[in-house]
């Protein structure tokens, strides 16, 4: 009897999500940095495209996250420690918080941005400047770049919250994990959700330079529970 197997199809969604994953796994064991944002930004691309499908845009809503939520919370009196103790940081807090609508009841989704085609384009020359070095070769081959441009964190943000607009908690352990580190990294551990306060706890009880690896085992404990 032949058995010929079944071809196996996957969707630029779920491509997307497992490439995204993966380089979340592939940062917490702190492994190559430019491996990482190579996978991180393939996963990116995809994202982007898939939310222009959709009449979304991407750069617009990457600067409407990065001002919606510091006003929000400015209004609340909630900002974490690394931006309320900065005061350049907190002069423009203000100054956004005057110019915005933006009130302690306010959602994301009632707020909308937009940006011109000229802030799109530099968005996105800033954000894959290291991913087209690493990509090209044909024109630059003598050319250089910093590792301190590789930012392979901000991008797996950045990542993980364009990819939540098309899909929710369908990020897994992974998505989980980075969620919750970020919260830790940024002081925001008491604003966390009872259930994962006690994830929370163990991340903080470790030293700084050994939350990556706990990281890492948490999202190994956590795809084994799922596959009980």
């Amino acid at each position: 009897m032949s058995n010929t197997g079944a071809t196996v199809h996957i969707t630029k969604l779920a491509a997307a999500q497992r490439q995204l994953r993966a380089a979340i796994r592939l940062y917490f064991i702190d492994e190559d940095e430019l491996a990482i944002h190579t996978v991180a930004s393939a996963a990116y691309r995809l994202i982007n495209d898939l939310k222009a499908a959709r009449g979304m845009t991407e750069a617009a809503d990457v600067h409407l996250v990065s001002i919606f939520y510091v006003v929000r919370s400015f209004r609340r009196g909630t900002l974490p420690k690394h931006i309320s103790e900065n005061s350049e940081m907190m002069k423009w807090v203000a100054e956004m918080a005057e110019k915005l609508p933006i009130t302690t009841e306010s959602k994301i989704e009632d707020v909308t941005a937009h940006i011109d085609d000229n802030a799109v384009k530099a968005f996105w020359r800033k954000r894959n400047e290291t991913s087209n070095f690493l990509k090209h070769a044909d024109r630059d081959s003598q050319d250089q770049i910093s590792l301190e441009k590789v930012d392979n964190f901000t991008l797996l943000m950045q990542a993980m919250a364009a990819y939540t607009d098309l899909v929710k908690n369908d990020l897994g352990p992974e998505g989980l994990i980075l969620w919750l580190y970020s919260s830790i990294l940024h002081g925001e551990s008491e604003a966390l959700p009872e259930e994962f306060r006690s994830i929370g706890r163990r991340l903080l009880e470790v030293h700084e330079s050994d939350r990556r690896d706990l990281c890492f085992a948490l999202i190994q404990e956590l795809r084994a529970r799922d596959v009980e």
